[in-house]
């Protein structure tokens, strides 16, 4: 809010809150829930923004309500200027020192500040009022991209359970009695049996608390970030307990022992990557003692040093005291992923979750439940060795001694064979694109730095030019575009693109197809190839992770990962381009 220093005028302060309104932008300025933003306060669940404050798009009831409140913010402001006023007369006879800022002046730069205190508290109080009506209305015509991610997460599928399958029940049944690792094929419906287990341990916790026991919470552990968000929904559309879910993005590294505190206090579940509990335990910010409930999601990482096995190792089973420790239900798809000793693997995962490995006695009734893909097997020619395109041989003539661009050199030679040449060129138009390049030059002062010992500053300036140039030579290259007929693409990647071209003839083709790759270049190859020459009911989207790897990997936010899974469920994405690792849902 303006403010004069020096005014007195009663008239002008008045006036500066009328202004103060009557600035504020409208309804259409503001963003129905931005993701971004400097000050922002929660209101349902939807995020809002606290300075866009709407009057001239409310309804006359609104209307009439705003301007009963003006009047009453307005005597407060006449019976403050009076107090002071009188404070006034009565300090005109106390001396004043030229030193000093004019009592005059300083008194009315306070009341200023005093009555935009005052119109805040009025706005922030009834910003709630305005806006909610707003959003009930505007939330119908807001697309996914507007909306908060947790909104996004919300308007999806329905995952209430209303009637749980008999082997779902099965295996509920034996988690409530020991740690049990799950064994269900995917689509199969273990969270809901995660879901059940919940409700049971959080039965019991509130009884004990009754007693007079201490809380203890229970922690749903995912590996991956865009796991958080999904099994949360699930598991909040099916609790009456309060929940929450924490990742990397909200930088709960930063959060102290007393912001832990107000969480586990206020939740009973939560659900979080395993690095995030893994760190509170380091820390002290929760004991194990503290956990009824330990849910692993995708229990087969629990190796090695990955968080599942740290938390394990590291403080599970260093609580002597058996009854404190956390019950545990695991769940996968497949409880090993390796290729030899299938048993030992098996065996390996169950003593390190102190669990069993469960599936359903009745396996025929599993398959009567979950739909399966239909399977064939398409045979391609035998692909070439690799070999070197024109591009190739260029840029190791004139750049094959710059040691940041070996992986992208051998790539480019290896995706002649496995994908064709127009791949392999095209992959250097990835890697080398204005952002790309500056990981590149970011790499040789990296480099440069550990060497620097060794070597002159000369040669570092000497290289960045040289990448410099590579780039410009790569943007310049004359690259064909990839024709109908094929050419420049291996047998393998033609009879993927007729046998997806077969899948989609016509607009009224329903099918979801997903393309799994190994590589994080590949993957986006094959989707920008897809969008060139597949056919026009062939809708490709890209979904890899948020994961920055090499220059011309293409980076997804956990937002935009969402957001191309919603349009693969609506069918606005019919072909989605993922890697063999990322988890998918």
């Amino acid at each position: 809010m303006a403010a004069a220093v020096g005014s007195t005028s009663y008239e002008e302060d008045l006036w500066d809150l009328q202004i103060a309104m009557s600035e504020a932008p409208t309804s259409q300025d503001r963003p129905l829930s931005p993701d971004l933003g400097d000050s922002y306060f929660e209101c349902d669940d939807d995020l809002i923004e606290d300075d866009y404050i709407s009057v001239a798009d409310l309804s006359m009831e609104t209307t009439e309500a705003v301007s009963k409140e003006v009047e009453a913010v307005t005597k407060e402001v006449e019976e403050v200027h009076e107090t002071e006023k009188a404070q006034r007369l009565s300090e005109d006879s106390e001396p004043e020192f030229e030193e000093e800022k004019p009592a005059q002046e300083l008194r009315s730069t306070e009341r200023k500040r005093e009555y935009k205190k005052k119109f805040d508290k009025w706005a922030r109080e009834h910003a709630k009022i305005i806006t909610d009506e707003e959003i009930r209305l505007r939330k119908p015509l807001a697309t996914d991209e507007n909306l908060s991610l947790r909104e996004v997460l919300r308007k999806g599928q329905s995952h209430t359970i209303t009637d749980p399958r008999e082997y779902q029940l099965e295996l509920f049944e034996r988690a409530t009695k020991q740690n049990i690792i799950a064994v269900l094929d995917t689509g199969s419906g273990k969270t809901l049996i995660a879901v059940l287990l919940l409700r049971h341990v959080l039965d019991q916790e509130l009884e004990d608390r009754s007693s007079g026991k201490k809380p203890r919470i229970a922690f749903f552990l995912v590996h991956s970030v865009a796991l958080v968000f999904q099994q949360y929904e699930v598991l909040n559309s099916n609790l009456d307990q309060p929940i929450n879910c924490f990742c990397g993005d909200m930088n709960p590294d930063h959060w102290g022992k007393s912001t832990w505190q107000g969480h586990l206090k206020e939740n009973m579940v939560i659900v979080c990557t395993a690095e995030i509990l893994y760190q509170c335990l380091m820390r002290s910010f929760v004991r194990i003692d503290q956990i009824n409930l330990l849910i692993f999601d995708e229990a087969h990482h629990a190796k090695k040093n990955h968080p599942y096995a740290r938390i394990i190792k590291d403080f599970y089973i260093f609580e002597d005291d058996l009854s404190n420790r956390p019950k545990i239900f695991g769940m996968t798809a497949s409880p090993v992923d390796v290729r030899s000793n299938f048993t030992q693997a098996a065996k390996d995962l169950e003593s390190m979750l102190h669990s069993q490995i469960a599936t359903t006695a009745d396996l025929a009734l599993l398959r009567m439940s979950v739909s399966r893909p239909n399977e064939s097997i398409v045979e391609y020619s035998r692909l070439p060795h690799p070999y070197e395109t024109n591009l190739y041989r260029e840029m190791q003539a004139r750049y094959g001694d710059l040691e940041v661009l070996t992986k992208i050199f051998r790539y480019a030679k290896e995706a002649t064979s496995e994908l064709g040449q127009w791949c392999a060129d095209h992959v250097w138009s990835f890697a080398m694109a204005e952002q790309e390049a500056l990981k590149f030059e970011r790499r040789v002062e990296k480099n440069y730095s550990k060497a620097q010992d060794t070597k002159p500053v000369e040669m570092l300036d000497d290289e960045m030019n040289r990448l410099r140039e590579a780039q410009k030579f790569v943007m310049n290259w004359d690259f064909p575009k990839p024709t109908e007929g094929g050419n420049g693409l291996s047998s393998k990647v033609l009879v993927l693109r007729v046998y997806l071209n077969s899948i989609y003839q016509s607009p009224a083709a329903d099918a979801r197809c997903i393309v799994f790759v190994d590589r994080r270049y590949t993957a986006r190859l094959l989707h920008d190839l897809f969008a060139r020459i597949g056919t026009s009911h062939l809708r490709a989207g890209l979904l890899v992770g948020a994961r920055n790897g090499e220059p011309g990997d293409l980076v997804l936010s956990v937002r935009q990962q969402i957001l191309t899974l919603n349009k693969f469920r609506k069918g606005l994405v019919n072909c989605l381009v993922t890697l063999s690792q990322d988890d998918i849902g």
